[in-house]
């Protein structure tokens, strides 16, 4: 019998593999993973909810063939500008040139903003599960703006125990449209993220990052025309994203000739079928 995938006793192996390091930059300490085959081109992650353990199995598999570099996002950092220049200033601090950018979730509205922002270090983008700032979802949170503070000061008052539970729960409804087996991974997977109770910390710094995305500019296709033909947008089939959103993604890059591309799963689909959408990125970077 095949033995039950579980995301906790693969990233214990990962992190014995590449455990965090720790570097300062600009006076700030934070951890980061960098690694794998020398000299090779770089795949810069960014990741939503600050789940970086998200990219653990593209680390492994992307990792024969590239570098990759998985970090945490500095908590004293919410303006999304100032959050991409201190990733400017780390690449530099590792001595990093150039970078190909993947991003998941509002990930992936940070890796089009760095992309726009630092356009002489980027040389492919990969979007996975994201929207960009022309979608409901942003003006959404834009007319909801007067109820932020006082969900920040509930997150911060309740114990770290009850908000991860709270949080579990919630993040489980992102697995609904998946097999049984891709449930019971998700929720490991979901469930390594929250038994870590410093967590709480970095979801709080999550949820004031997202709602100041509210006020930024949206984008022109000519902010990425230098990236045209390299772009690659994989859009899940029954995504937490409305079709209006994924349209509106879908048409800021179309004019610029990216590959855009359905892919298996929800919101999760990317963890839990990520075989599928690594064999996706690979053919898409192969190509280039």
């Amino acid at each position: 019998m095949e033995k039950t995938k579980n995301f906790k006793t693969e990233y214990q192996a990962f992190l014995q593999q590449y455990p965090y390091r720790t570097i300062e930059v600009d006076g700030t300490r934070i951890r980061y993973q960098y690694g794998e085959k020398e000299g090779a081109p770089v795949l810069l992650f960014f990741h939503g909810l600050e789940m970086q353990e998200t990219w653990m199995p593209y680390a492994l598999h992307f990792g024969q063939n590239y570098r990759f570099l998985i970090y945490e996002y500095p908590l004293h950092i919410t303006n999304v500008d100032e959050q991409m220049a201190f990733t400017f200033a780390l690449l530099k601090a590792l001595a990093i040139r150039q970078v190909i950018l993947i991003g998941c979730s509002d990930g992936g509205v940070h890796a089009q903003i760095f992309a726009k922002n630092y356009p002489e270090v980027v040389t492919k983008m990969i979007l996975i599960t994201t929207l960009t700032l022309d979608s409901d979802y942003l003006r959404h949170i834009k007319k909801a703006w007067f109820v932020t503070p006082l969900l920040l000061l509930f997150l911060k008052l309740i114990p770290a125990k009850t908000e991860m539970n709270l949080l579990l729960k919630k993040c489980q409804g992102f697995l609904t449209c998946e097999s049984p087996e891709g449930q019971a991974y998700g929720r490991t997977f979901y469930e390594t993220v929250t038994s870590d109770l410093c967590y709480k910390q970095r979801y709080i710094h999550s949820v004031k990052c997202v709602s100041l995305l509210k006020d930024y500019p949206v984008f022109d296709p000519t902010d990425f025309a230098y990236l045209r033909g390299k772009i690659q947008v994989l859009i899940p089939e029954n995504d937490i994203f409305t079709k209006e959103d994924q349209a509106r993604l879908s048409a800021l890059f179309e004019k610029l000739d990216a590959e855009i591309l359905r892919a298996p799963g929800g919101h999760m689909g990317f963890v839990v079928q990520a075989e599928d959408y690594m064999e996706k990125i690979e053919k898409f970077l192969a190509r280039q």
